[in-house]
């Protein structure tokens, strides 16, 4: 009896040939399906019959596979739409609080009442462990008098602030040495993050510093508008009160 023998050539040409079949196979399924994306909606048995590997090595039918894709787009969806909705109050609250401080300069009697209301809304607005006014003054006695809010405009460390006043830039984030040290004395070793506010009405009136112990509490990512526009309100009501 002769032994029948196959070349190993012979064995990889044949499975050589059936993998360019299968391909052209493939390719051709993938065009036609490209061409009757409605396939399965004429064709719905076919849904019984397909499956598609999922990622735990077990198979699933399509449908599933489709239903949970729609899952995973829903639920990013409506993170989304929780995140918007968290922004979306966080912005009315902030426009009541704005409307509140408005309201609270326009009743102020006098400067120490219009401070005393600044320190109050922004400590419990903005939740800032410390808060500070620094207005600039010329006046010695004012100065003298009132060592704690006036400083004198002449003053060297207040160079630190020259660009932020210059262009009316709020600081939100870290700030530099100099200016913890200037804004908040002794305690500024125990401040991690910041916001700056210029006070601007026609000439620079002063600066307001707000500091936290929490590193992220005031950082660049927070939206600075809204402590722009209260900047402008409490320029606007000090001016008022520094000219009468």
């Amino acid at each position: 009896m002769k032994t029948k023998i196959i070349k190993k050539d012979s064995i990889n040409e044949d499975s050589a040939m059936a993998h360019e079949k299968q391909l052209a196979t493939d390719l051709e399924l993938i065009s036609l399906i490209r061409e009757n994306t409605d396939i399965l909606q004429r064709h719905p048995e076919l849904l019984a019959v397909l499956d598609v590997p999922h990622d735990t090595g077990k198979a699933v039918s399509l449908i599933e596979r489709q239903v949970a894709v729609l899952r995973e787009k829903n639920q990013v969806q409506e993170n989304r739409l929780c995140e918007l909705m968290d922004v979306a109050r966080d912005n009315e609250r902030l426009a009541k609080s704005r409307h509140g401080l408005a309201l609270n300069l326009l009743s102020s009697r006098d400067l120490d009442d219009v401070v005393s209301t600044v320190l109050d809304v922004l400590s419990n607005e903005l939740a800032a462990d410390f808060a500070v006014v620094k207005l600039f003054s010329n006046d010695r006695q004012r100065i003298e008098q009132s060592s704690g809010l006036f400083v004198d405009a002449g003053e060297d460390a207040l160079k630190a602030f020259k660009t932020m006043l210059e262009q009316k830039n709020i600081v939100c984030g870290k700030a530099t040495k100099e200016q913890k040290d200037f804004l908040f004395d002794d305690i500024s070793g125990d401040i991690n993050s910041v916001a700056i506010i210029p006070l601007v009405s026609g000439a620079n009136l002063g600066l307001i510093g707000l500091g936290s112990k929490d590193i992220n509490r005031f950082n660049p990512s927070i939206g600075t508008d809204f402590l722009s526009q209260i900047g402008e309100l409490i320029s606007a009501s000090l001016a008022v009160q520094l000219e009468s």
